[in-house]
């Protein structure tokens, strides 16, 4: 990338300075992160755009690069609540860890981290059977508050999962793992 191009990928003239508009972009992106489901496609995307925001950036100034990583934790338990559970306390921490620092190599690692959590948790839920679930779009994530509550009602009541909201959500996952890049 040449400068010319840095400086319209920064779109610089609509800002005080480079490093503005750079940081103006990262806000923008990690929002999108905190905001958004995590879908492996739409945050692979990202990612490129991320590295082309450093590039950019590196015509004009050195910036700060530091990055947090947590370990994930692996989805323990013998129910499926107790692997959710897990799964969204990963979560939550690495979007924790995401708010720290404003680097492109904390985004890129809190992108790498919940796409990774995200293949932990479809591979726990490799053997249900979701070919009778309805479809759903990618980006329509079933809240985590009722995905948390019915799983707790198939946990106490030893009930099968049934439920069709659940089931399409799990279908919703399963099609999201296909699409991480190895």
């Amino acid at each position: 990338m040449d400068k010319k191009t840095a400086e319209i990928l920064l779109n610089i003239n609509q800002f005080d300075s480079p490093i503005d508009a750079y940081e103006s972009f990262l806000f923008d992106l990690r929002n999108f992160v905190f905001q958004n489901p995590v879908i492996p496609k739409v945050l692979y995307n990202k990612l490129k755009k991320n590295n082309q925001l450093f590039e950019a950036i590196s015509h004009f100034e050195k910036v700060d690069n530091r990055y947090i990583t947590i370990e994930i934790a692996p989805l323990t338990g013998t129910h499926l609540f107790d692997k959710f559970v897990c799964y969204e306390e990963n979560k939550s921490q690495i979007k924790q860890n995401l708010s720290k620092l404003l680097t492109t190599k904390n985004i890129e690692v809190g992108i790498t981290q919940l796409i990774q959590n995200l293949l932990l948790w479809s591979e726990a839920l490799t053997d249900i059977d979701t070919s009778g679930a309805e479809g759903v779009p990618s980006n329509k994530e079933l809240d985590v508050l009722t995905t948390f509550k019915l799983l707790e009602t198939v946990k106490k009541d030893s009930a099968s999962l049934d439920d069709p909201k659940l089931l399409s959500e799990f279908k919703r996952i399963k099609q999201l793992s296909k699409s991480i890049l190895t």
